[in-house]
Parts: C-alpha cells; structure tokens; sequence
C-alpha cells in the first residue's frame, strides 16, 4: 500500500465535511513557531498523538490539556497536535482546548490536502502546520504554503527524499523537517537524518522527525546542525518524556 496516497484519499474525503468561517473563532493570537525554534542549543516539538499506524494505541490516558501542561512545565518549545481521526485518533478540537492553557505555538499536524483544513486549524488557535512534499504535486504545494502563510501561520514542510528538498527549496520554505521514516515500510531510518541535513541551506531552520526515542539521540542530533526534534512516540513514555524535555529545556524560554 502506498501510505501517502491513501493518507491522501482519506484527506480528500475529510474535506468534504469541514465547516469553517473566516473569522470569529480565532481566541488566540498567532505565536511565532519560527521563533520558538531558533536560539542556541536544541528545541522539542513535544507531540500529543494517541495512536499511529505502526503501533496502534499508545496507551496514552491523560487529556491533551493535562499532556499540553506538563509539556510545557518540563521545557517543550512547543506543541504538535495530531488531529487525524481514523489511524491517529486525533481531532481538531484538540488545539482549541490546549491553546487555552498553554503559551507555546501549536502545530497543527495533519495530512493536509486542502486550504480549508488550513482555515479550521487557523480558527482553532494553530499557529503552525505540516506538508508533507512527497503527498503534493508542486502546485498543491504553492497554493497551500502561501495560502497558510497568508493567514499569518508557519508551514513546516516535511521531506523523505532529495525530491522532496527539491521541492521545499522552490517553496524556499524556511523550516523543513527532515523525516526518517520510510514510506514504503514505515519504518524508521535514522541515517536519513545524518545523510538529508547535508543538503540544507544553512539559514533553514532544520527539524529532525521520528526515531527521537531518547536524550542521547536528541543530543546527536544538535552535532549534525539541527535546530529542533519534533517529538512523538517518545512522549507517551513518562520517564522519556522527562529526559527529552529536560535536555530541550536547557535552551528554552
């Protein structure tokens, strides 16, 4: 099965429903994730995620305002949200609710497809949200890179390959995530993210994705140039989350 695209079909099928208005709904201003990812030393992008398609339910019992909370208080630079339903168990309620008790900028992390999914993230209180490059034809990602950066929000554009850098270079994206998962496997390799920063301009604002499980790896990570760690999996562990977050929380602030 080819991950992507079928992530991609279901996105479509999701947009059909989505209801947003232009204004109104937006209780929060627009924090900078740009901002809370530059400075000395590595950032953590703790994320609040329930399930994945690798390992099912995590196993996760507390809320995402009581996981937005201790985040937070142990030194996260800011928040990811899942809000895909079917394989993640996320909602776009999510980041309304957290952005009620947190100061950090939330990324809305989503397989989007669409301008309106955007538009419900913006209304919701994100600040930030993901493309991925390989799921887009370079069109959908111009419309949809501008489209969120209209409204003020950072994009962090994700890549697997040299294709994908290829296109995040003609967006000339200003974050990019350097993913080690493997889309045809789903598994993780985490040479990617030794082998892909070689390619990145150096006044990109680098995040490293998955395969962030400890704070040894996450210290490895700033020798190769990166600036933040997008954080998953690791966070459902208390005791992992206490290590990445302590290590993060050296900078943070």
């Amino acid at each position: 099965m080819d991950f992507l695209a079928y992530m991609y079909g279901l996105s479509k099928k999701r947009v059909n429903s989505i209801v947003v208005h232009n204004s109104g709904m937006r209780s929060r201003p627009v924090r900078s994730f740009a901002d809370a990812l530059r400075g000395k030393g590595m950032r953590v992008i703790a994320e609040i995620k329930y399930a994945s398609p690798v390992d099912g339910d995590l196993g996760l019992e507390a809320s995402p305002v009581e996981l937005a909370r201790d985040y937070e208080r142990l030194g996260a630079s800011a928040i990811s949200c899942l809000t895909e339903e079917a394989y993640f168990k996320g909602k776009p309620s999510f980041i309304s609710d957290i952005g009620q008790v947190t100061n950090l900028p939330i990324l809305m992390k989503d397989f989007i497809v669409d301008s309106s999914q955007i538009l419900l993230g913006f209304n919701m209180g994100a600040d930030a949200y993901l493309l991925i490059t390989e799921m887009l034809s370079m069109e959908e990602l111009r419309l949809l890179y501008h489209y969120g950066r209209s409204l003020g929000l950072d994009a962090l554009v994700e890549i697997h390959s040299m294709e994908g850098l290829r296109k995040a270079m003609k967006l000339s994206a200003r974050i990019i995530g350097i993913n080690a998962r493997d889309l045809s496997t789903l598994k993780v390799v985490t040479t990617k993210h030794e082998e892909m920063i070689k390619h990145v301009p150096r006044e990109v604002i680098k995040v490293a994705e998955s395969g962030v499980n400890s704070a040894d790896r996450l210290l490895e990570l700033e020798d190769m140039g990166y600036d933040a760690a997008l954080v998953g999996r690791a966070m459902s562990d208390t005791q992992k989350r206490k290590e990445i977050l302590s290590c993060g929380s050296r900078y943070a602030g």
